[in-house]
């Protein structure tokens, strides 16, 4: 795998964006087949929490930390093993009446030399994984 980057603006301004895109926790509401355990807590640098992919024992586990979080703006965060290495970066701007989201991903499988090979078979499913939990996660700013 490999880095990939979406675009989308979203009708809302940046601090509703933000309020929904920041609530890491709930991130399992979004992403089909996972599950979240979240460390208790307000998020900011150093939160973390761990997604659960799959089915199972299937699982695959991925334990990640915030790096970075200005509500409204920006927030990082790094993947830290033990199967996945990489991390997000999501960037909000006001536009229009709207605000424009550039939400930027590295995901690489352990051992890396073996998941940088295997990208170009599956940077496009985690594209579309995430493209589609993103358009789900704006959905969500029209219920509020």
């Amino acid at each position: 795998m490999g880095t990939f980057e979406l675009t989308r603006t979203l009708p809302a301004d940046p601090d509703r964006v933000f309020a929904v895109l920041g609530d890491l926790a709930a991130y399992g509401q979004f992403q089909p087949l996972t599950r979240i355990r979240a460390t208790p807590g307000p998020v900011g640098v150093g939160w973390s929490f761990v997604g659960y992919t799959g089915v199972g024992p299937l699982s695959v586990v991925d334990r990640m930390v915030v790096t970075a979080w200005e509500p409204g703006v920006h927030f990082a965060i790094v993947k830290i093993g033990p199967v996945l290495d990489g991390g997000a970066e999501v960037h909000l701007t006001p536009e229009g009446a709207g605000t424009r989201v550039v939400w930027r991903e590295e995901i690489v499988p352990r051992p890396g030399w073996l998941g940088r090979r295997l990208g170009p078979v599956t940077d496009p499913v985690m594209r579309w994984f995430m493209g589609h939990s993103l358009d789900q996660m704006a959905e969500r700013l029209g219920e509020r």
